[in-house]
């Protein structure tokens, strides 16, 4: 049983973050730069056992577990706690979702509420709820094995309710141990979907890494993107979602000379590929890990995810540079 100790952390979105005016299923909230960091080092996420929580009553509580492993040489440089939430209201009235979170062990500093990303569909329907994803700071993970359980509470009042997709957790770290390299964290929340009128061109959310890369000794290139319920349609879909990395439109040209050009300079036009995302019913978080090394520029690199009917919100955007 987590303990009764906690901090208490009540997270108005009205305060914690000016929210534009626009709110679609079309591309509207493109993530934001939050950290970065070159030198010797590396970067970790994980979602631990996560699983969606189903209607959280108020006062209702939601524990996730996570076993974290840290180089003995680690020296934390940022690290976040994401709750990644949908279906905010209070019976039927959209409301925003306050959220206490706990973690054990006890921390020595409570929990900080640091900033709240949140989207809806954007047009008047009985069910057009707040989705987000909230960040908290605070207990610093140590070197070596961390065991940590975080658990959130609806902390609102009355019929208030929304439901729990997964918790994450980011840190990226020096260690004088690991390679060198670049990492570079994006975040934010961008509901997209391919329907009522959304086209897939308008549900492309792109991010752009403004960092330049010493691409005469890159090594590998890994890419981690989160997007809560991506990959999961009940609807069986082919192609439902789509990744572009560095990837222009194809020139204005015969069919037979692009397909000349893509022989002779194949990561020329970047990279696209379909389906990137997987969840179910039970692990509702998307998760897409890859090797993007080829289509690694020096500068002005970009990604865009597309969806095609899938239903997903792009949260989460994490690019790692290892140099040789």
């Amino acid at each position: 049983m987590i303990s009764r100790y906690k901090a208490l952390m009540i997270i108005a979105g009205v305060v914690l973050l000016a929210m534009p005016a626009a709110a679609t299923y079309a591309a509207d909230r493109p993530l934001t730069g939050a950290f970065s960091y070159e030198g010797n080092g590396d970067c970790l996420f994980s979602t631990g056992n996560s699983t969606y929580s189903g209607t959280l009553y108020a006062g209702g509580r939601y524990p996730v577990a996570f076993t974290v492993d840290l180089p003995q040489d680690a020296i934390v440089k940022y690290q976040r706690y994401y709750v990644y939430w949908a279906w905010s209201r209070r019976d039927q009235q959209t409301v925003y979702p306050t959220i206490a979170v706990t973690r054990e062990p006890v921390p020595t500093s409570p929990l900080e509420p640091v900033s709240r990303y949140v989207d809806n569909k954007g047009f008047s329907s009985p069910s057009d709820f707040y989705s987000g994803m909230d960040t908290f700071s605070g207990g610093t993970l140590s070197p070596g094995k961390n065991e940590v359980t975080l658990e959130v509470e609806n902390a609102g009042e009355g019929n208030s309710t929304f439901v729990i997709q997964g918790i994450g957790i980011i840190a990226v770290y020096e260690s004088p141990s690991s390679p060198k390299g670049l990492v570079i964290v994006e975040e934010g929340c961008d509901m997209l979907y391919n329907s009522f009128g959304i086209t897939p061109q308008m549900a492309t959310s792109r991010v752009d890494f403004s960092h330049d890369v010493d691409t005469d000794h890159l090594k590998k290139a890994s890419l981690e993107l989160v997007a809560p319920s991506g990959g999961y349609s009940r609807s069986d879909i082919i192609r439902k979602n789509a990744l572009y990395v560095n990837s222009q439109e194809k020139p204005d040209l015969p069919s037979f000379f692009t397909v000349i050009l893509d022989l002779v300079f194949p990561n020329a036009q970047g990279k696209e590929w379909t389906d990137v995302f997987f969840s179910d019913q039970q692990q509702q978080i998307g998760i897409d890990t890859r090797d993007v090394t080829p289509y690694i520029t020096k500068r002005s690199n970009f990604i865009a995810v597309q969806d095609r009917g899938d239903y997903l919100l792009l949260t989460n955007a994490i690019l790692h540079i290892e140099y040789a």
